[in-house]
């Protein structure tokens, strides 16, 4: 690929004094059980990407890879301490994060992870048939219970803890909670639909890093993905003669957020971490989009993660939209 727009080698410092790329790589294959050529294929993009300039990757217990990147780090020869490994545990160990942290170290094959967080603040059971069951947001282990034992992580194996899908509702019960650590990464949905303009300044301002997932929109049954494909982000790729992904990704990264997009194209992959500058003027146009454009979480459009009580309140995951923090108690938004 012909370098139109240099690679990006920005930084964040975070509040444990570590440093995490702007640009990381996401690995989330669609599926907990990658199949034998999905698996050869996400090798092969991992040796690329490192290649092309990344240096953070993005993981996860449930998404059944972890060997794979572990592998693909160490064929790279990419000396460890220039690497940012971030994985996540989910909600059936949120009774001992240490033997999450284990689980992963293992899978990895590494002899330590910088950034481990919780997945999603809420827990799961298994019971003894090897069912699993929801816990509502006052079942123990709570978020700030699993979030204490997590405090207990941080050292040679484990960097840095953080978390996944928390709002400025669950953020904050971890302060109010006592937390000794404040997460140095909060990942959650964001893109110009749904854009979380108060909670990244909230969350900067107690030192708590934004990561985002589905920056470029995502693809997920039912809905258009109209970050590639509406004029208003056509016309500022055009304006900067970048690939449309390019813009929401820039986007992102001038608002001090860390991205982790994922794609099995290997000239994507390339185009993805080569940013551009947009103006004051463009930055505020990709503020706006959830007005001008639509608004919508794509979390509800996970199929596998949705449920209904009997009265037909939507939950995921068990979890009410309000438990999450994401709307009021009169359903509005709460970005």
């Amino acid at each position: 690929m012909s370098p139109k727009h240099p690679i990006c080698t920005k930084t964040f410092t975070l509040n444990n004094g570590h440093k995490i790329p702007a640009v990381g790589l996401g690995t989330w294959q669609g599926s907990t059980t990658p199949s034998p050529s999905q698996a050869k294929d996400l090798h092969a993009s991992l040796l690329k990407a490192l290649e092309n300039g990344y240096r953070l990757i993005d993981t996860a217990q449930y998404y059944g890879i972890e060997p794979i990147i572990g592998s693909a780090i160490l064929a790279s020869g990419i000396p460890r301490s220039e690497l940012t490994v971030v994985t996540k545990f989910w909600g059936e160990y949120h009774h001992s994060p240490s033997l999450a942290l284990q689980k992963s170290l293992d899978a990895l094959g590494l002899d330590y992870i910088d950034i481990f967080l919780m997945h999603w603040p809420n827990a799961i059971r298994i019971e003894a048939d090897g069912s699993e069951t929801d816990l509502g947001i006052e079942e123990s282990p709570t978020f700030l219970e699993t979030w204490k034992m997590m405090e207990e992580l941080v050292g040679e194996r484990c960097r840095g803890i953080g978390v996944s899908n928390f709002t400025q509702k669950t953020l904050q019960a971890l302060i109010d909670g006592g937390a000794r650590i404040l997460p140095c990464v909060n990942q959650v949905e964001l893109h110009a639909f749904n854009p979380n303009l108060r909670l990244v300044p909230w969350s900067r301002e107690r030192g708590i890093h934004t990561m985002s997932w589905s920056t470029l929109g995502g693809s997920y049954p039912g809905v258009e993905n109209e970050v590639f494909t509406h004029p208003l982000f056509k016309s500022i790729a055009a304006a900067h003669d970048c690939a449309v992904g390019v813009v929401s990704l820039s986007w992102a990264v001038q608002r001090g957020i860390t991205i982790i997009p994922k794609s099995n194209s290997d000239t994507r992959v390339a185009e993805n971490i080569r940013l551009v500058e947009l103006s004051k003027d463009e930055m505020e146009k990709m503020n706006n989009a959830h007005k001008s454009i639509k608004q919508i979480h794509l979390v509800d459009w996970i199929t596998a993660i949705q449920g209904k009580r009997a009265d037909g309140t939507q939950l995921v995951m068990g979890w009410t939209k309000e438990d999450f923090g994401w709307e009021d108690k009169e359903g509005n938004w709460l970005p």
